[in-house]
């Protein structure tokens, strides 16, 4: 199974739940609608890039080995 991620304007995203809806049965298990407002998600890029920097060093690669599955 796969998961697929839109990023859909909100004046669209009845015509995208429309075509979801008319798919047969079998096409798509589940889904969901997320809201996320604009500053949410401009702290939640912001944050990731810093996390980024933080997590990806030197240092921690050692340990990054035994996360890999």
């Amino acid at each position: 199974m796969r998961t697929i991620k839109l990023e859909i304007e909100d004046s669209k995203l009845d015509i995208v739940l429309n075509i979801i809806q008319n798919l047969k049965d079998d096409v798509v298990k589940k889904y969901e609608v997320i809201n996320e407002d604009k500053d949410q998600k401009d702290f939640i890029e912001i944050s990731q890039k810093s996390f980024k920097k933080i997590w990806d060093n030197q240092e921690d690669s050692v340990y990054d080995r035994y996360l890999q599955v």
